[in-house]
């Protein structure tokens, strides 16, 4: 009798851990699945490694009666086929794929031309549409990726090897991941000993989409000499990690033709079962997208997937009255650039962290309420043009602050996207919108429940609707029907002040009292047909206050974030030109 629990150390820090987890998690299910349990994979990280738990200890006779099985394919397309001695394997074409792929975009190029949209669109398309998983193959298939040589030996290894030594595969599995002591190298070398005069290769080259942390220069334990030869790793090792980068990894292109990007999913505890109805999902939705905006959709879309499913499934369980991050620490992010004509290059390696800005999600109203939020952010982050310079800087903010949970940085961002949205709506360009003020409100106090009391604040929230009135509300109108003046800049303007609490105060009290004297002429000007509430000295009074108790940044951060929110059943109280805005 085998154990129930196995253990996979996190030696790398990078993907390669989590590419090793997901692949030995789906090799024990197989097991358990193909002897007639009916169990759910658990990973979860408890730290210095993932644990695996099966739900039931494995037989060793389980091991001993298995049959050869095929956990992923080999690729052929191009000049590779399938070598005699492997015939009957199962294989996916690289060619075939991306014929299929051109297809399908063809068709629903056609299709939308037609004005066919919605459900009748993706019925027509159905059965030409790629499988979820199309990418990795493609991923692999790039010569330029240098992998698929690599990766064919360990498929071709693992079937040949199967159908004499299934057995000792599967037990050599089974020891290496025994516990966190296992000497693997030991156990490697049993291995090897095992299948003397097989022919079949114990070491093979550890290919950088595996282990991007490792490849030809320093990677030495010791430094203490160069070592410019191709790294070697044990096969079982490497073969898992492919079957890992199947279950876990989502390559994609950067609208930079020279960029790649792949994203693989860590794990913080995640049943195999729920992971692969959410996985397909998501990676079904993840299109080819800039680089940062790519990062940032992925982010953002793998935390709404999550929530879709939780309600379709009517599985609220799954957060086990938590945040999304028990479930998923986040992303890794391997990113490649084509550097000779011939061959990507490892780049950068990062971390991406999920949204988790719900400390408790205990109800569906809880989950549509945060999927709401989210689906606003994906649309609004959209709108952004990477291209410009602006637009680039704004989504370095958001992305510190939806991968780091950090306010501060979606404050900066809010201040940017202010200017940004104005001139944009100053082009007429009204598909960059603003952000609704319930949502953000929503956002700010589960993120910091200490914030409440400002944006409650009767003070704040007139001051913060005046600065609408100022920004938001008359671009919308159009600057040649709008009575009152546009204030471009104010956001920023505010800003820069911020540091200061006198200087704040003083640039705050310019703002009021000018906007006051502009109420007030323009009302006498349009004999009353045109109006909007005033400032009074209560507002004033109050903001002083929370200036006092919560310090010039917070209040200033707050103001301009609400300042340029619009909340869509908000009454415009300029009388003749409330239609206009609210069709906009």
């Amino acid at each position: 009798m085998y154990q129930q629990n196995y253990y996979v150390p996190k030696n790398t820090g990078t993907l390669t851990d989590s590419l090793l987890a997901f692949g030995v998690a789906q090799v024990l299910a197989d097991i358990v699945d193909r002897n007639g349990g009916r169990t759910n994979v658990v990973i979860q990280d408890v730290g210095v490694c993932y644990l695996i738990d099966t739900g039931a200890p494995i037989h060793a006779a389980w091991i001993e009666d298995m049959k050869l099985w095929e956990r992923i394919p080999y690729l052929t397309g191009g000049r590779v086929i399938v070598p005699p001695e492997l015939e009957g394997i199962a294989t996916r074409s690289v060619d075939e794929e991306w014929d299929r792929f051109h297809r399908f975009s063809e068709m629903r190029k056609q299709l939308s031309d037609r004005k066919i949209v919605g459900d009748e669109l993706e019925n027509a398309l159905a059965d030409l549409k790629p499988k979820p998983d199309w990418t990795v193959v493609t991923y692999l298939g790039d010569y330029r990726m240098q992998a698929q040589g690599g990766y064919n030996e360990l498929v071709g290894q693992w079937y040949a090897s199967g159908q004499e030594f299934l057995a000792l595969n599967l037990r050599t599995i089974l020891s290496m991941f025994a516990s966190l002591t296992a000497d693997q190298d030991a156990i490697a070398k049993e291995w090897k000993q095992a299948t003397a005069g097989s022919g079949f290769k114990d070491m093979v080259t550890a290919s950088q989409l595996l282990n991007p942390h490792m490849g030809k220069g320093q990677n030495r334990a010791k430094a203490n000499k160069l070592s410019m030869g191709n790294e070697k790793s044990f096969w079982l090792l490497e073969y898992l990690k492919a079957v890992g980068l199947w279950l876990a990894s989502t390559p994609r292109n950067a609208r930079d033709p020279d960029l790649r990007k792949n994203y693989t999913l860590s794990p913080r505890q995640l049943g195999l079962q729920d992971h692969r109805r959410i996985y397909n999902r998501f990676r079904d939705s993840l299109w080819n997208d800039t680089p940062i905006k790519m990062d940032i959709v992925a982010s953002l879309l793998y935390t709404e997937t999550l929530l879709t499913y939780s309600i379709e499934s009517e599985n609220l369980g799954i957060f086990a009255n938590g945040p999304v991050s028990n479930l998923v620490s986040g992303m890794d992010v391997g990113t490649y650039q084509l550097l000779s004509q011939n061959s990507y290059t490892m780049m950068n390696l990062a971390f991406l962290g999920l949204p988790d800005w719900m400390p408790q999600i205990k109800t569906f109203t809880d989950v549509r309420m945060l999927q709401g939020i989210i689906q606003e952010h994906r649309e609004r982050i959209r709108s952004i043009d990477e291209s410009r310079s602006e637009g680039y800087a704004l989504l370095l903010q958001y992305r510190n602050f939806v991968s780091g949970d950090d306010l501060d940085s979606f404050f900066s961002f809010c201040s940017g996207y202010s200017s940004y949205l104005i001139s944009e709506l100053d082009r007429s360009h009204f598909y960059v919108k603003p952000f609704t003020e319930i949502n953000l409100r929503r956002l700010i106090e589960m993120n910091q429940p200490k914030l409440s009391p400002i944006l409650k604040n009767e003070g704040f929230r007139n001051i913060a609707t005046a600065i609408r009135r100022s920004t938001v509300i008359p671009q919308y109108i159009g600057r040649q029907t709008s009575r009152f003046d546009i204030r471009y800049g104010l956001g920023q303007d505010l800003k820069r002040k911020a540091q200061y609490p006198d200087e704040f105060v003083q640039a705050l009290a310019d703002f009021m009292q000018s906007y006051n004297e502009e109420t007030a002429r323009v009302h006498e000007r349009t004999k009353g047909q045109a109006r909007r509430k005033a400032i009074t000295t209560n507002d004033i009074e109050a903001i002083v206050a929370l200036v006092d108790e919560y310090g010039s940044e917070t209040v200033c951060n707050l103001l301009v974030a609400f300042g340029y929110a619009r909340d869509p059943k908000e009454k415009v109280e300029e009388t003749n030109d409330a239609e206009s805005v609210e069709k906009a």
